[in-house]
This record gives C-alpha cells, sequence and structure tokens, in this order.
C-alpha cells in the first residue's frame, strides 16, 4: 500500500513539472520568454565587435530601455539593432553616423566605440612595415627575463592572438615608460600637429 502511495506522489510531481501551454501559446508551443532577458544577444563572443553590441543591450537591459525605445533615442532604424542582436548586421561594419551615435549613448569617446566594435584594432597603431610578430617575440623575451615583471607574465601568453601579445607589450611599455616596438605613433601628437594645421587651413567640408 505504501508503494502505491510512494508511485502516486511520484506521478504527481512529474505532472507539476511537466510544462503546460500558457494562455497566449498555441499548439503547445512555448511562448516568448518574458522581461529583460529576451532582449539579451543572440551571437557568440566570436563575432566581430561583439562586445561593444553587449555594451549597448546590458546598458539597455539595465536602463529598462526596449529595442524600439533605444533605437528612437538614437535616430536609427530598430532593425538596426535588432540585427545587431542577431548577427545579421556586424558592429565592425557600422558606419561613422551610427558609431557616433552610440558613443553619444554610452558616454564614450567615439574611438573607444570604434575599437569596442573592432574597427580599429591595436596592430592598426603600428606600421605595417614593421616585422611585427617577430617584434613581438622579441619583445616578449625581453619582457621575460625583467627580474621585476617577468614572473607576472600569464604562462599560456606564448600561445595567445597576435592581439593579446600586444596588448601585453603595449601595458608593459606603458608600465615600465619602455619602447621594446618601434613603428608606432604618438597618436597625441599627431593629433595635435593635424588641429594645427586645420586651424590654419580649415576643412571646406
Amino acid at each position: 500500500m505504501d508503494h502505491d502511495n510512494e508511485n502516486d506522489d511520484l506521478k504527481k510531481v512529474i505532472e507539476a513539472g511537466k510544462r503546460k501551454p500558457g494562455p497566449g501559446s498555441k499548439g503547445g508551443q512555448k511562448g516568448k520568454p518574458k522581461g529583460p532577458r529576451s532582449d539579451y544577444l543572440q551571437i557568440e563572443p566570436d563575432t566581430p565587435g561583439y562586445k561593444l553590441v553587449q555594451i549597448i543591450f546590458e546598458r539597455a537591459v539595465s536602463e529598462g530601455v526596449s529595442t524600439n525605445e533605444l533605437a528612437e533615442s538614437l535616430g536609427i532604424a530598430p532593425s538596426t539593432l535588432s540585427h545587431l542582436k542577431t548577427g545579421r548586421r556586424q558592429a565592425s561594419s557600422l558606419g561613422r553616423d551610427v558609431v557616433e551615435r552610440f558613443a553619444e549613448w554610452l558616454n564614450y569617446p567615439v574611438l573607444a566605440v570604434m575599437i569596442l566594435a573592432e574597427q580599429v584594432r591595436l596592430e592598426d597603431f603600428y606600421s605595417p612595415q614593421n616585422d611585427l610578430d617577430r617584434a613581438i617575440d622579441r619583445a616578449l623575451h625581453f619582457m621575460a627575463d625583467d627580474p621585476e615583471w617577468g614572473g607576472m607574465m600569464p604562462k599560456d601568453l606564448d600561445g595567445a592572438s597576435t592581439h593579446m601579445k600586444l596588448w601585453s607589450v603595449w601595458m608593459y611599455e606603458r608600465a615600465t615608460k619602455t619602447r621594446l616596438i618601434t613603428g608606432g605613433v604618438d597618436y597625441l601628437d599627431l593629433l595635435k600637429a593635424m588641429e594645427d594645421f586645420r586651424s590654419e587651413h580649415p576643412s571646406s567640408s
């Protein structure tokens, strides 16, 4: 008798755990999940520009802003946001106008948004004539021999991407005020020179 009661109890638990169709579903299909999670991404982290899309939608979700409301606030088509979320369009292909609108909404510098969109990479700050891979390897060996910093280098850095290696070298250069890779440009000086040039020769556009 106890065994029959246990079976009855087990059946009740199983039945209670079965998904029942909601009032808006048809044919037993699951309805669309409600709440902020329905606005999250449908792309993978290896998608170019993923970080920018992630930041945009996480901000929107945290502020309770829908896709349509965000599009209206930015002055862009809702389909642009939807395509970014689903991967039909990549942030790396966004035009300058849209990038500037995202930058204003996020309160980020335009260049930061371009970097997050992977329209600008760290390699872009170095001369393409420079043999970058060999220069990076030499820099990493120099860093490994540094008695103060070498012990803090990640063990798997040798197998990392060129971007990650270059980023590590760049951070080391900033921390130690050394220059390990030539071919780069001081972009603050370059921007200042361009500003001086344009003040003397205003653009016609």
